[in-house]
């Protein structure tokens, strides 16, 4: 009997065992399972993030270049102004460079016309792996692009002014620019604002926005901003919600970073040795690749919930699945948290910030549909009229008090039959379904008119406010055309003396 009975019970302990452990192994596969949708989540999200953190500035600095863009010589005395708006809401964007073409016989002509405000205003470069150079060193007669003026004015950013690059890698960016007329980023380079030396850390990132004549055809100069890389990676090691467990390196895989690829990399990267995912996102000419790593496909306290499982299986197996429903319960939650966090980020890609319209990005895959199902659609492009003189005058809060009753004169008036979109600055475009000429001047002209008789209220001031407009109807032909044709219709509302509508067929 006592035989017997030590039989039953090292049968039911076993029995009890292989069940506690085939639980225990379901489990765990749950976890790795969920853990990778997780993990895999998570990274989607940071790879949105840091787009649109670098984005963002991109943005701005091509606000610095329409300002050079569209003012005049008279106007780019207020850049340090204009500048100083834009650097003061970014945390990355440390300065902003006019870098204007000087051919060479325009040379001594344009030191002296800089000198009478920049006194020790001198051209110099910096050749490869070669130290400083005075004056002007090409044989083949090319023209320069000479930093002319810089913002932040303080003693590090001044020494900068008079430099032009010598070196193929701008020669490229020129090309690059007058090809696409679309901005361009650097590889990972040493900022001239921290040192000469070639020696010194590379700190940051440039980016080169090409500023182009009215017609589009000549390049006047380059705007370029300097980033501080380093910003970027710490908002996205801060932001994650993965923390200690994963670590992230990023490589920059575009022309010229093979010396020195690894934009960042966590300091412990070689002690993880787990769940391995890697995406790329694309900036502008670039692609960099985010490679994440965890370091164990379960955490610590997925471990300690084994290890309870297991005890408690051998006291009552009903605890497995208590705790497995729980296990699964608070995984689903944490996904579908990751979800609607993806989903706020897929958002804030595709609409502007302030006025919650849709953006610069969106333009385009609106266009895109339209033409791919050959609808019959139309373009208006328009700005405000003189909106530097409202921000001048009345200030910057006012200003976007402007954009915001814009943006609502226009959401009213044309409800939900078109797609709104904000250009950036004070520039806006409709995109609507329209099938004849006639119909599109008489919606033209509504917008206009309604802009114009409805002036802004603000803290008890009323802003009177117009518009250039320039409408085209699509033929058939190709986004980049259509893009044109509108802004030759609006240049020429603008040359007209402003507030004026141009629709053309």
């Amino acid at each position: 009997m006592f035989k017997n009975s030590s039989i039953h019970i090292i049968a039911s302990f076993i029995l009890a065992m292989t069940l506690s452990l085939l639980c225990m192994r379901f489990v765990y596969d749950s976890n790795v399972e969920a853990n990778q949708k997780i993990f895999s989540k998570e990274t989607e999200r940071q790879s949105i993030l840091l787009s649109l953190l670098i984005e963002k500035d991109i943005d701005f600095i091509g606000a610095g270049a329409d300002f050079y863009q569209s003012g005049s010589k008279q106007d780019w005395q207020q850049f340090p102004l204009f500048a100083n708006s834009l650097i003061s809401r970014s945390d990355s964007l440390i300065s902003l460079q006019w870098m204007q073409k000087v051919e060479e016989q325009d040379i001594e002509q344009h030191i002296k016309e800089v000198q009478q405000v920049f006194p020790s205003f001198a051209i110099f470069t910096v050749p490869k792996n070669k130290p400083k150079k005075y004056g002007y060193v090409f044989k083949n007669h090319e023209p320069i692009y000479v930093a002319t003026d810089i913002y932040p004015r303080d003693e590090k950013n001044l020494s900068v002014l008079g430099f032009y690059s010598s070196r193929e890698r701008f020669k490229r960016v020129l090309d690059e620019a007058i090809r696409t007329k679309n901005p361009s980023i650097s590889d990972k380079v040493r900022l001239l604002q921290d040192s000469l030396v070639s020696g010194a850390p590379k700190t940051g990132m440039l980016v080169y926005h090409p500023v182009f004549t009215a017609d589009q055809k000549t390049l006047k100069g380059i705007m370029i901003g300097g980033l501080r890389v380093a910003n970027y990676f710490d908002k996205l090691v801060a932001s994650t919600s993965l923390g200690q467990s994963a670590v992230i390196k990023i490589c920059d895989t575009g022309f010229d970073a093979e010396d020195d690829p690894v934009m960042f990399q966590s300091s412990n990267w070689d002690e993880f040795n787990g769940l391995i995912l890697s995406n790329d996102i694309k900036i502008e000419n670039r692609v960099w690749n985010i490679e994440y790593k965890s370091k164990h496909y379960i955490s610590d306290s997925q471990r300690l919930s084994l290890l309870w499982m297991f005890i408690g299986g051998i006291i009552l197996s009903t605890l497995v699945a208590v705790i497995t429903y729980m296990v699964t319960r608070d995984k689903k939650r944490i996904e579908r948290l990751l979800e609607v966090r993806t989903e706020e980020l897929r958002y804030m890609a595709m609409h502007d910030d302030l006025t919650g319209l849709l953006n610069r990005r969106s333009m385009t895959t609106v266009l895109n549909q339209c033409i791919d199902e050959k609808k019959s659609f139309a373009l208006i492009c328009f700005d405000i009229d003189n909106f530097k003189d409202i921000n001048d005058t009345y200030g910057h809060p006012e200003g976007d008090a402007v954009l915001l009753h814009m943006t609502k004169l226009m959401s009213d008036l044309l409800a939900d039959s078109a797609s709104i979109i904000r250009l950036g600055g004070d520039e806006f475009a409709v995109i609507l379904e329209i099938k004849d000429l006639a119909h599109l001047s008489l919606v033209a002209t509504n917008i206009h008119q309604v802009i114009e008789e409805s002036p802004t209220l603000t803290s008890n001031i009323i802003i009177e406010q117009t518009i250039s407009l320039g409408a085209v109807l699509w033929k058939g032909e190709a986004k980049e055309v259509l893009l044109k044709l509108a802004d030759q219709a609006l240049y020429y509302s603008k040359e007209r003396g402003r507030n004026q509508v141009t629709v053309r067929g």
